[in-house]
């Protein structure tokens, strides 16, 4: 990312998109407002930038009461916008001059003349200008006048409340870190370097690393809480008080972070490290003698002990090569699990190519040179298993390589760290030929189950035609590429390509490794010594923000494909549904349970049960494409009336004709699934790897408090605004079904959505 600090600074002449804001902290709302922005700016060809200030505006409109509560620094927040896709900030001086200029002056002059915005995006409660004269009113105005798009993010609210850098302030400074993580979306953290102190610490056999409080940020609440410390790549469970330290020093004025890490001698001195605040367990107070503090002291220590073994919140524990290792422990589970994720560009060779390495390497491997070898090797692990799994998410490739196991067996034995040990010889020293290659009968083998499963997925008839409706929505787009791979080219691959493959898998591609269940510090070092195997290469630096890019769908299609078939087989696509990173993604979530998701939604219950119209019918909610597939298997001879009902629902849904309790059911449906995520250790994984994809990762009360937030206008502002894109039909020779046109159905749809509004 680019950063600008001086306002006659020569810029390239390139359309912008704009975000405005002074985003403290980037929280949950300013990520709204980003994500946004750069997701519309990869629609509309646009360089996604953002106009702030480089201190908070107030230090400068009220010089008597000095801002001294930000909740990160310059640096953090620079951090931060890259990583969410930011590739300009403009960091404009906020001084007296610049706080006498007029709303117009300032648009003209930043937006207009020198960032040349075609696209603006603000929250609603957005001001500029002399006084705050400037409002979202005034904004749009201007921009109406000169073409320019504006975009008005609604305001995020989250857990009773919208999401306000004011109320995480307050939150912090009331000790609640655990409502300020869910508002910012991450933990609070303050960084310093280690200075030497009294060693009472050390004296009284718990030694702590001591950091001053910066006088710039919001300070916690004084008193005792569970932190995380990160020193270097690695984190380590800590327990930390802040505060006077009223007890050992009475005339002490600036506050003074002191934490102790839990199972780590190290010296820290002039270092810096990186604090998380993660629970409050006491507030300060002063005792009366060390002897006291000393027995408060052990008794914090073992309550933030137990608090980190029993919190179950997923964490970066290490980083490896740039590999970062995130780690959920839980004692709730006799199984461990391991997930070791490759991410690349989706591309349609590399993705056939790619789907063919991860059989080959989860089948044999130097110590075990055929399944049957490794299956027994296996079996003498308790039933730990090793799989391969490729998805695509967008136009990335995810490949998946995990472990599951039991922590640890009756004769002291650990089977998940022993299959884990596994899984990175399987992917390190697999079997070759002389000549270097991958072993040739291994090879054709899992061509040859590849080729089979490919043709089973084209014989099964849904699937069939979910690929080719797939197929025509993306049109030329690697997102409709078949998730099988393509069959002419897996034919093609040669052990050599395969072996290339392998060399850009360990060089290349971007990797992240999940840890769940009882981990052991063994097992922790079994991994990272995995990742340490790893050759130094040129592959990117992992980043949060490896997210699938933004799509926009082909132009309508409607396609009849004629076989011979007893069932005939409808998928049709529609697009306009929230970006899969928005908060409004739970809108979609329960407006798909309520259409086709679920037993109780429209489509079952009238079209399949009422009009006996399919055997089966149900849509699906592709996120990462902001579209709802429907999928109906009909009679031959009732393709168009099963049509036309499909489109009534929607119809419905859109006019808001439908009873209450199927919202509520809908929505008491998607509770039941969120409380059940914590029932299973490799849900629990699951959630946290698409969190990271996503870049957002809810928790369970998170989660619950946006799904209560819903109400149904919401569902039917979204029935309006979704447009069908596609529609395939498979059916028999002698069926030639009249399907309406896609543009004149949307057309109608609006005007009727225009004539029911007015």
């Amino acid at each position: 990312m680019q950063i600008f600090n001086k306002p006659d600074e020569t810029l390239a002449k390139l359309e912008r998109g704009v975000g405005l804001g002074f985003f403290d902290g980037v929280h949950r709302g300013h990520l709204e407002l980003i994500r946004t922005l750069v997701f519309r700016c990869g629609q509309q060809k646009l360089l996604p930038a953002i106009f702030t200030f480089p201190s908070h505006p107030e230090t400068v409109l009220f010089p008597d009461d000095p801002f001294t509560s930000y909740l990160s620094t310059l640096e953090e927040r620079m951090e931060r916008l890259a990583e969410n896709g930011i590739e300009e900030t403009h960091l404009q001086p906020f001084d007296e001059d610049f706080a006498k200029i007029e709303p117009q002056d300032f648009l003209d002059r930043f937006l207009g003349e020198r960032l040349q915005a075609r696209l603006i995006v603000v929250g609603q409660d957005y001001r500029f200008g002399f006084k705050g004269q400037g409002d979202v009113a005034f904004l749009q105005k201007w921009a109406e006048e000169r073409g320019i798009e504006v975009i008005v993010i609604q305001e995020v609210c989250l857990l009773g409340e919208k999401v306000s850098s004011s109320r995480i302030r307050d939150a912090i400074g009331e000790g609640d870190l655990s409502l300020a993580e869910s508002l910012l979306g991450r933990t609070y953290r303050i960084s310093g370097v280690v200075m030497a102190g009294r060693g009472l610490g050390r004296q009284m056999g718990f030694p702590t690393a001591n950091i001053m409080m910066p006088s710039d940020l919001a300070c916690p609440a004084y008193g005792v809480y569970a932190t995380r410390t990160r020193i270097g790549d690695r984190v380590y469970d800590s327990v930390t008080n802040i505060g006077l330290r009223p007890t050992v020093d009475q005339k002490m004025q600036q506050p003074l972070i002191e934490t102790f890490l839990f199972d780590a001698e190290l010296s820290l001195y002039n270092q810096t490290v990186q604090v998380e605040f993660l629970q409050k367990i006491r507030p300060e107070r002063q005792f009366g003698s060390l002897l006291q503090l000393g027995a408060q002291v052990r008794e914090d220590l073992q309550t933030v002990r137990q608090w980190h073994l029993t919190a179950e919140k997923c964490f970066e524990k290490a980083r490896i090569s740039g590999i970062p290792l995130y780690l959920l422990p839980t004692q709730r589970f006799a199984q461990s699990a391991l997930y070791l994720i490759f991410y690349s560009p989706l591309e349609p060779r590399r993705a056939t190519c790619q789907n063919l390495l991860l059989r080959v390497l989860t089948a044999s491997c130097r110590r075990y040179p055929s399944r049957t070898s490794l299956a027994a090797a296996m079996d003498n692990l308790y039933g730990s298993s090793i799989e391969a799994n490729f998805e695509k998410q967008g136009d990335l490739q995810i490949m998946n390589l995990s472990a599951e196991g039991l922590m640890s067996w009756t004769d002291g034995s650990s089977p998940f760290r022993d299959t884990c040990s596994l899984l990175f010889d399987l992917l390190f020293e697999p079997l070759l030929d002389d000549d270097g290659l991958f072993d040739e009968t291994t090879v054709e083998a899992e061509r040859q189950n590849l080729i089979l499963e490919q043709a089973a997925r084209e014989n099964d008839r849904s699937k069939y035609a979910y690929d080719h409706c797939l197929s025509l929505f993306c049109g030329d787009q690697v997102q409709g590429i078949s998730p099988a791979g393509d069959r002419q080219m897996l034919l093609e691959i040669t052990r050599p390509e395969l072996m290339a493959a392998y060399e850009d898998l360990l060089h290349h591609v971007k990797i992240s490794l999940f840890l769940g269940g009882r981990i052991d510090s063994a097992c922790i070092e079994v991994c990272l010594a995995g990742l340490r195997r790893f050759p130094e290469s040129s592959r990117p630096a992992f980043c949060p923000a490896q997210y699938p890019s933004p799509f926009l769908p082909s132009a309508p299609a409607s396609v009849v494909e004629h076989k011979n078939v007893e069932q005939a087989r409808i998928v049709m696509a529609f697009y306009g549904l929230p970006p899969y990173f928005s908060n409004q993604s739970i809108v979609a979530t329960i407006f798909n349970s309520m259409l086709g998701g679920d037993v109780h939604s429209l489509l079952f219950d009238v079209v399949r049960e009422k009009l006996g119209l399919a055997y089966s019918v149900y849509s699906l909610n592709q996120r990462y494409l902001s579209a709802l597939f429907v999928m109906a298997g009909v009679a031959v001879d009732r393709i168009e009336p099963a049509v036309e009902a499909v489109l009534q629902q929607l119809a419905n849904l859109a006019s808001g004709q439908f009873e209450r309790s199927l919202f509520d059911r809908a929505r008491q449906m998607i509770e039941t699934a969120i409380l059940s995520v914590t029932d299973d250790l490799s849900l629990m994984l699951g959630q946290q790897i698409n969190g990271q994809l996503c870049g957002r990762t809810l928790t369970r009360q998170e989660s619950l408090s946006l799904l209560k937030a819903v109400e149904p206008d919401q569902i039917i502002a979204l029935a309006r605004q979704i447009k069908w894109n596609t529609c395939y039909v498979l059916t028999s020779p002698d069926q030639h079904p009249l399907l309406p046109a896609l543009d004149d159905r949307n057309t109608k749809r609006r005007a009727d959505h225009e004539s029911s509004r007015a």
